[in-house]
Formats: C-alpha cells, sequence, structure tokens
C-alpha cells in the first residue's frame, strides 16, 4: 500500500504472524528513505520489502524502532544484512530490547542473529530525509521506551504501538504502563492537528481527530 505526499513518500507493508506495519518513507527528490519497525518475517516478506526499495531506486539510510516488541524488530537481522544498517531504538527501550530476546523461543522465533540496537533515538531530535524531516517524539506507555515519528510539514505520525484506530496499545507486557500511555495519548498525540494521519503499527490509518473524537480508551481532558 502506498501513500502520496507533497514531498516524504509512504508505503506501508503489513507482515509477520502478528500482521504488523512495516513502513518505509522517502524523499521523493533525494530518493533517501528510512524504515520504521521491519516486520519482514518471512523470506518472500524480505523479497517485497528489498524489491521496493530497488525498484524504487532509493537509498536506505537508517534503519528505526518505534519499540523493541517481537513483531517490530523480526526483520532487523534481514535489513541489517541486506544493508549494513544497525536499527536504532531510544536508549530507555533497551530493556524491552533485552526481554524480547529472553522470550522469543516462546513464540518459537529465533532471533539470535537479530543486531544490538544503537541507542540513538533521542526524544526533539529529527530524522533527516533530503530537506524533509521528521521529529522523534517520546511516546511511553506500550513500552517504557517507545517513540513516534512526526512530520509537521505532512501533518502525520508514525505511532508504533501507542494508539490505533479506535483503540489503543497493550500495556500487559514488561515496561507497559496505562496511565503513562494515556497520559502519553494525551499530551503527545491529541495536542497535535487534528488533520494529522496517524500511521499505527497495526491495522488501518486514522487521524488525531477521528481518535479525539471515538477512541473509547482516551477522552479528552
Amino acid at each position: 500500500m502506498s501513500y502520496l505526499c507533497p514531498m516524504l513518500q509512504v508505503q506501508c507493508f503489513t507482515f509477520n504472524f502478528i500482521q504488523e506495519n512495516t513502513y518505509l518513507i522517502f524523499d521523493d527528490q533525494s530518493r533517501e528513505a528510512v524504515i520504521i519497525d521491519a516486520g519482514n518475517q518471512f523470506p518472500k516478506e524480505d523479497q517485497l520489502l528489498f524489491k521496493t526499495i530497488a525498484d524504487l531506486e532509493l537509498t536506505v539510510t537508517r534503519l528505526l524502532n518505534t519499540h523493541a516488541h517481537i513483531d517490530h524488530i523480526i526483520g532487523n537481522a534481514a535489513c541489517y544484512e541486506k544493508y549494513q544498517l544497525f536499527p536504532e531504538i531510544h536508549p530507555d527501550e533497551v530493556f524491552t530490547f533485552e526481554k524480547t530476546l529472553q522470550t522469543s523461543m516462546l513464540w518459537g522465533i529465533d532471533l539470535s542473529l537479530s543486531p544490538k540496537p544503537k541507542s540513538t533515538l533521542i526524544a526533539n531530535d529529527f530524522i533527516t530525509l533530503g530537506n524533509e524531516k521528521l521529529e522523534i517524539l517520546f511516546t511511553p506507555g506500550h513500552s517504557q521506551g517507545h517513540v513516534s515519528f512526526y512530520s509537521s510539514a505532512q501533518h502525520m505520525i508514525f505511532s508504533g504501538d501507542v494508539i490505533f484506530y479506535n483503540s489503543i496499545g497493550r500495556t500487559d507486557l514488561p515496561g507497559g504502563n496505562i496511565a503513562i500511555l494515556e497520559h502519553t495519548i494525551q499530551k503527545e498525540i491529541y495536542t497535535l492537528p487534528p488533520q494529522t494521519i496517524i500511521y499505527s503499527g497495526h491495522g488501518e490509518k486514522t487521524t488525531v481527530k477521528e481518535e479525539m473524537q471515538n477512541n473509547p480508551f482516551v477522552r479528552i481532558t
């Protein structure tokens, strides 16, 4: 699925056994790209992602993780092997990454080849793509070091598992906290312009306006 923006383009792939959304974002002029939440689990998913990048003649510059749950990092090893890019997380998300490695075999998944991520994603820093940029927002609650990536120019946010269409991320995994998640949504999501498109880690896209009006889990306060 492809979404065309004035300068940034967004392609969404739904991958792996949990149907996670992997995003490929690129600047239409420079052809610089980033991958957000590489969820490609199977060879055919690797092939689809890499062929799309090749066909579009993109240069992938960074491999970003909103958080380190298994469905969002399962493709890191393949992307590292292909592009020699280390995944990047927020420093507070190292805890989640380590927990995921410890429990991955419970899912029957071996993450031993997954590269250790760099703790380089800091709140209020920017990811640069040509002349465009994405701001890093600290959005904990689903996990303790969760981040989101926001374009004020394009009115869109890649929110990982913070908020979904009329739903929110679960908080019963290590590092999750419902009070913190509610605060994050109120202060970091609902304060964005109402027309902001929310590209979530699962399911269809939504908008800030839609969630402020209709999300049954977090109301406007």
